[in-house]
C-alpha cells in the first residue's frame, strides 16, 4: 500500500462534526427563541386580560364603596331609639294579638277550686313570652283561697303566684274572702 503524499502545508482538519454541532445549536437556539417569543406573547395576552379584570374590579370596588357610603349615610339618619321603641311596641302588639283567651280560661278552669269564683282577670304580655295574670275573686273560705295559691304553685303553666290583697268576710264582702293574686302564666308550659 502506497501512501499518498499530503500536499497541504498543514494537515487538513475535519470540520464536519463542528459544523454539524454548530448547525444543531443554531436550530435549537431558533426553536427556543420561537418558544420564548410565543410564550412572551401569550403572557402579554394574559397580562392584558388581567389588567382588564383589574380595571373592572376597581370599578366594582368604587361602586361598592359608593353604595356603602350611601347606606352609611342613610343608617346615620335613622333615629335608633325611636325605632327601638316602635319595634318593642309592635312586638308587644303582636304578642297581645297572638294571646289565646280560650287557652288561658281553660287552664284557669282546671286550676281554680270549685269554691272559688273569679271576678276579674287582667293579663299583661311579658317580653319572655309569659303573661303576668292578675286574678281577682271571692273564695268561700280562707282555705279555698290558700288552695288556689297551692294549685297555682303546682301547675306547670303557672308560676310565682303572689297574693296582693285579702279581705276577710264580713268587712267588705259578706259572701266570702275577697282576694287578689298575681301569677305568671306560660302558655307553652313553664321553662
Amino acid at each position: 500500500m502506497t501512501r499518498r503524499p499530503n500536499l497541504a502545508a498543514s494537515p487538513f482538519p475535519n470540520l464536519r462534526p463542528l459544523m454539524l454541532g454548530t448547525g444543531l445549536l443554531a436550530v435549537l437556539a431558533l426553536a427556543l427563541s420561537t418558544f420564548t417569543l410565543l410564550d412572551s406573547m401569550q403572557a402579554r395576552g394574559s397580562e392584558r386580560g388581567l389588567e382588564a379584570k383589574l380595571v373592572e374590579l376597581k370599578a366594582r370596588r368604587l361602586e361598592l364603596a359608593r353604595r356603602v357610603d350611601d347606606s352609611s349615610r342613610r343608617l346615620a339618619a335613622v333615629k335608633w331609639k325611636q325605632l327601638d321603641a316602635e319595634t318593642a311596641s309592635f312586638g308587644s302588639l303582636v304578642a297581645r294579638r297572638n294571646f289565646a283567651w280560650s287557652v288561658l280560661l281553660g287552664d284557669l278552669e282546671r286550676v281554680i277550686p270549685w269554691d272559688v269564683r273569679l271576678t276579674g282577670i287582667t293579663p299583661v304580655v311579658q317580653e319572655d313570652g309569659s303573661l303576668k295574670v292578675g286574678l281577682q275573686g271571692i273564695a268561700t273560705t280562707r282555705e279555698a283561697w290558700l288552695k288556689l295559691i297551692a294549685r297555682l304553685f303546682a301547675d306547670e303553666r303557672f308560676s310565682d303566684p303572689v297574693p296582693v290583697s285579702e279581705e276577710a268576710p264580713g268587712t267588705g264582702s259578706p259572701m266570702g274572702t275577697t282576694f287578689s293574686v298575681v301569677a305568671r302564666y306560660w302558655p307553652e308550659g313553664r321553662r
